[in-house]
């Protein structure tokens, strides 16, 4: 109780003494911080001004440079004049003026300097300062730059689809099929269903490039970048020549029976027709094959071995290949049909057709460039040197009339008036050595 009371006592002494005054001292420490925190709002909001210009005028330069290709790739690159007053139009819409505005076609710099087809669009641009003019009087800047591609580029085919104004010249007929390509697959028709893809069905490509259209469903089954209102691709093989007739031949007089089959040793020369079924061995020597009218046909279980081998087919009797047997063909790799396995002649509407073969690996192009080529319940893989197999999708159960279908081969390209697939088919072309272009219509830089 003593202790509390000398407390309160000694308290109240104390209060009697009051502090000495401070002098002011945080005075200086608010004004300093003032000034940090004005110069930091200075700055924000010269920043965000400056940022603000930046994303304005990259937008204008984009929207020009996208204008500007739009009028190059409408004119092959040729109308330079339409392509700058489209770029300067839209700059001008999104509040800069011609002064503000630079278009150089082809491009001044970058990656893209100086190709045709390409256009480059810079935009300057001086914001206003506002707190910053304090401290300075220099004016801001800010240059936007963008680079689009309004042209075409090369690329290598896989397929390409000659006929110019009918529906279906790609067409899958049936469900569940497959056709994997390594390259583009070309479709030159302007139709508007020059592709048609049936449901379940399934196309893949690098890109799939089309004058005309698709069928509603056909989008929708195709992997890889669809294009329509493409340039059609020229016959890369238009002006290459018939062979000429040779020697006569006749295929009955290299035939000899070895062990219960009839086996053939073939040389080049001018055949009236080469037909093989059952059985049969058939070896062809490196050169010309001309088919004169009678067809080429190999089915049953016929084998045929052919390394440096063009074989052209003239008349209305096409290609027919159902064999079961082993088919290699290898295209000749030097002369005027360098690269070229099947030819079908180019003035008759003569079918090539595969249908349920097994063991067929055909390299070289397949050119049949007035025919239908027809793909029915086969199984049709590309050896190209990878040894990888293809896995099947086995999404619903194979139709009872199929029965098994055998991993095949046909050429590393396809050169058709029209393309069909039937139904449980698969067709894999993991080549692509089609010269061809493809359009190209995007901002690059």
């Amino acid at each position: 109780m003593k202790t509390r009371q000398r407390l309160q006592s000694d308290r109240s002494i104390t209060l009697k003494y009051p502090a000495p005054p401070r002098g002011g001292a945080v005075i200086p420490l608010v004004a300093i911080s003032l000034v940090v925190i004005l110069a930091c709002a200075a700055l924000s909001v010269d920043a965000g001004n400056l940022y603000r210009e930046r994303r304005n005028s990259q937008i204008a330069a984009d929207a020009a440079a996208e204008a500007a290709a739009m009028e190059l790739y409408a004119s092959n690159g040729n109308d330079t004049d339409a392509a700058e007053t489209a770029a300067l139009t839209l700059a001008q819409a999104h509040g800069y003026d011609a002064e503000a505005v630079t278009v150089n076609m082809p491009p001044a710099a970058g990656a893209f300097a100086g190709k045709h087809g390409y256009v480059e669009v810079i935009v300057n641009a001086n914001p206003p300062r506002f707190f910053s003019g304090i401290s300075s009087n220099s004016a801001l800047a800010v240059t936007s730059r963008a680079v689009a591609a309004g042209t075409y580029i090369p690329t290598k085919a896989s397929v390409l689809i000659l006929e110019t104004k009918k529906n279906n010249a790609l067409k899958f007929k049936g469900s569940s099929s497959i056709m994997e390509v390594g390259g583009d697959i070309i479709v030159n028709s302007k139709a508007k269903k020059a592709v048609d893809i049936k449901k379940k069905s399934q196309v893949k490509a690098e890109h799939v490039l089309v004058t005309g259209g698709l069928s509603k469903n056909s989008r929708r089954s195709i992997t890889g970048e669809v294009k329509t209102g493409v340039a059609p691709t020229p016959d890369p093989f238009e002006y290459l020549p018939a062979p000429p007739k040779s020697t006569s031949m006749d295929a009955s007089r290299f035939r000899t029976a070895v062990a219960g089959k009839d086996v053939y040793n073939l040389v080049p020369g001018t055949y009236k027709s080469l037909k093989f079924d059952k059985n049969d061995e058939v070896r062809m020597s490196p050169g010309i094959y001309f088919v004169d009218g009678g067809g080429f046909e190999i089915k049953g279980d016929a084998t045929v071995q052919a390394s440096g081998v063009m074989i052209y087919n003239e008349g209305k009797r096409g290609f027919k290949i159902s064999t079961k047997g082993k088919v290699e063909i290898s295209p000749p790799t030097s002369g005027a049909y360098k690269g070229i396995s099947l030819f079908q002649e180019s003035t008759k509407k003569t079918k090539v057709e595969f249908k349920k073969q097994s063991q067929i690996d055909i390299s070289g192009i397949l050119y049949a460039p007035n025919s239908e080529v027809k793909f029915k319940k086969s199984d049709m893989t590309i050896d190209d040197g990878d040894d990888d197999d293809w896995e099947e999708e086995a999404d619903e159960p194979m139709e009872e009339d199929v029965g098994p279908v055998e991993t095949t081969g046909i050429g590393a390209a396809i050169v058709a008036k029209k393309l069909s697939v039937g139904s449980k088919t698969k067709l894999i072309i993991t080549g692509s050595n089609i010269p061809a272009k493809r359009p190209i219509l995007s901002i690059v830089e």
